[in-house]
């Protein structure tokens, strides 16, 4: 298992698109490379600014992005989950940003206007962000669990050296 893991980190390390050790019992729901392309990174909460919901802090990149989204069956709780990934990425990468529950704001503006994926939404007190930057780019992580109590995350991988900053 610990040699799974140091594979599992150098894949990470590498700027692989494939996010390695995924969580137990994870299916794979959907997986998406765009080609380099501006994205919004969000690097803070979200704040209602006359009368509409926007991130307090972003960065726009110009960067090749790959997107992951999985299902966990045999997850119950969504910060097992949040610190089953954290700890890796914490492990490779510099924490930017991260919030929990509610402080992130909206789980159905991150799921429909960020992630553009319905799927995510949830009770905002059962989600999790956080932003990792590595040595191959930039990572983020957002862990929902949906009314239905299904358990659902998020990676996207931004490359660097595919003009990111």
């Amino acid at each position: 298992a610990l040699l799974f893991f140091a594979v599992a980190l150098s894949c990470f390390a590498k700027g692989e698109s494939q996010p390695a050790n995924p969580f137990p019992g994870a299916e794979l729901i959907n997986k998406s490379i765009e080609p380099a392309k501006s994205h919004m990174l969000v690097l803070g909460a979200l704040e209602k600014v006359d009368q509409e919901l926007r991130p307090e802090n972003f960065k726009i990149l110009a960067a090749k992005k790959s997107s992951h989204t999985y299902y966990l069956p045999d997850a119950r709780q969504t910060e097992e989950v949040f610190e089953y990934y954290f700890d890796q990425f914490q492990r490779i990468g510099s924490l930017e940003f991260e919030c929990k529950g509610r402080e992130c704001g909206s789980s159905s503006y991150w799921a429909n206007k960020i992630f553009k994926s319905a799927v995510l939404y949830g009770p905002e007190q059962f989600q999790n962000y956080a932003v990792f930057r590595t040595a191959a780019g930039w990572w983020t992580l957002y862990v929902s669990q949906r009314a239905t109590r299904k358990i659902y995350v998020r990676l996207d991988h931004y490359f660097l050296g595919e003009n990111t900053d």
